[in-house]
């Protein structure tokens, strides 16, 4: 009877969620993640959130460049970014593999900063960030990619 219970309860720790396991990620966790790295960006900058959330494998794709294939590649482009051009984003879909460690996020991006007369200007995109759950269950992303969208009001 006692080896019973014992392989019972070992068969529902198998088959259901323990204390040890890592919870199954939801799409919330992927707006979550993107929502916190957007706030980073506006806390420290572009540059250095893009480089704090990125995987080490990380792939970004400059517009007119070649492929940046790693995180000092992408660490050396963001450290020429101005410090006096914001980009906040709010993602508008999330989407979780089957095998929960991949998905993606999609949303509007505004871009802010200073013409070359001191006036503020602002610029709209679109963009599409692909995200790994790494071995920990934390999410970093893996490619990004945007271009240019209309502004909100044309949407």
């Amino acid at each position: 009877m006692y080896i019973s219970k014992l392989l019972a309860g070992g068969m529902l720790c198998l088959s259901a969620a323990c204390s040890h396991a890592v919870a199954p990620p939801s799409v919330d966790e992927l707006f979550a993640i993107d929502r916190a790295f957007s706030a980073r960006s506006a806390e420290i900058g572009a540059g250095p959130a893009f480089v704090e959330f990125a995987s080490d494998d990380v792939r970004a794709f400059p517009g007119g460049g070649v492929t940046l294939k790693g995180i000092d590649a992408l660490a050396d482009w963001t450290s020429g970014w101005s410090k006096e051009r914001s980009i906040t984003w709010e993602p508008e879909e999330a989407f979780i593999s089957a095998s929960e460690d991949f998905g993606y996020t999609w949303g509007y991006a505004t871009f802010a900063g200073k013409d070359e007369n001191g006036e503020p200007t602002e610029s709209y995109g679109k963009y599409v960030t692909i995200w790994r759950r790494q071995s920990n269950g934390e999410w970093k992303w893996i490619a990004d990619l945007g271009n240019s969208a209309p502004p909100p009001d044309e949407r």
